[in-house]
């Protein structure tokens, strides 16, 4: 009688589709009809309540601060949830290119989801970074005793950790779905050097994980009309410039090393080529390519990116890095006109 075998049993991890996503479909519109709406929803209620309350502590820096917060919990969830809308299509777009493998299937069955704990500990550690800045950059009262505070600075204490947490999550997301995506174009067997237009999903994910990470930065820039904000906006620009360049270039990490091992491949063959065609010249016997043949596409091997971004794809990205600066110009200047037309 055989001793029974103990069969080793690894637990998958569970994956589930987070809760904003959940309702973000479920309710109508896209996710930007739906920021906007919830945008347009909080300041009726600010300046309902605002009204009612009648703080007489209330300042106009305050005031400002509080709707900067109102457009943070508008836009974040929202990007987010779209962040997760476009990397689902982006996936499915791809599939024919990542071919049928078991392994490849899970990963896009994978697509949208994500570890609950994870998300939780992304969002708590956006809370932390809330509470830091609030302690960095409250002057003259205690942040934390709320009877010192304004309406106003009341306000803000409740969107602010609501805001950091989704952004928390987003930054996470961010980079777990591109990891996704570039272990699967890793997991590419051969690629076309004269045809990568199958992969540009991949590139459109890139330009969308920059463009959302430039929007929360536009609206945090609007933090700079405020005075004591400067020593946090330079702390916070490190850290979106951190998440913008990672959400460019790691969906395209995966592809870029196969792009570099086809040329590899194709830079070799011309060099044998140049060779053989050159040793058959000088034996006066006629070769199988010619010369110039060889030469030109060899040069335009050479001329292709291993990271595939063309011309407009770099401009539209340094455009992208552009957003802030106007926000914040654009928020000076609105602000100045409001000091000489309200008096």
């Amino acid at each position: 009688m055989q001793p029974s075998k103990r069969q080793k049993t690894t637990a998958k991890p569970h994956f589930i589709t987070p809760l904003t996503f959940r309702v973000y479909s479920w309710l109508p519109g896209n996710p930007a009809s739906i920021g906007i709406s919830v945008a347009t929803l909080l300041i009726i209620t600010f300046l309902l309540t605002r009204s009612i309350v009648d703080d007489p502590t209330n300042t106009e820096g305050d005031f400002r601060l509080s709707l900067i917060h109102i457009l943070l919990t508008a836009f974040v969830p929202s990007a987010y949830a779209y962040l997760l809308s476009v990397t689902k299509e982006v996936a499915h777009s791809l599939e024919p290119v990542f071919g049928r493998d078991a392994k490849n299937q899970l990963i896009l069955s994978e697509i949208g989801k994500h570890s609950g704990w994870k998300l939780l500990l992304a969002a708590f550690i956006g809370v932390l970074i809330n509470l830091y800045a609030t302690a960095l950059t409250t002057v003259g009262s205690d942040p934390w005793v709320w009877q010192e505070q304004s309406f106003d600075a009341i306000w803000m204490r409740i969107p602010g950790p609501m805001s950091c947490g989704w952004m928390g999550c987003l930054f996470y997301v961010l980079v777990a779905e591109s990891s996704r995506l570039s272990s699967l174009s890793s997991s590419i067997a051969s690629i076309d050097l004269l045809d990568l237009q199958p992969y540009k999903p991949l590139i459109r994910q890139g330009l969308t994980n920059v463009l959302l990470v430039v929007g929360i930065a536009s609206i945090v820039s609007l933090f700079l009309l405020e005075p004591g904000f400067g020593t946090l906006l330079f702390q916070l620009s490190i850290l979106f410039t951190l998440f913008a360049s990672i959400g460019l270039m790691l969906p395209l990490s995966g592809i870029r090393k196969k792009i570099a091992k086809a040329k590899q491949r194709e830079l070799s063959w011309c060099k044998d080529a140049l060779k053989s065609t050159r040793n058959q010249i000088k034996s006066g016997d006629a070769g199988n390519h010619s010369f110039t043949e060889v030469v030109a596409y060899k040069a335009l091997i050479e001329s292709i990116r291993n990271w595939p971004f063309d011309g407009p794809t770099l401009a539209l990205f340094a455009l992208y890095l552009l957003i802030p600066l106007c926000s914040t110009f654009g928020g000076a200047f609105v602000e100045r006109g409001l000091d000489i037309f309200v008096p």
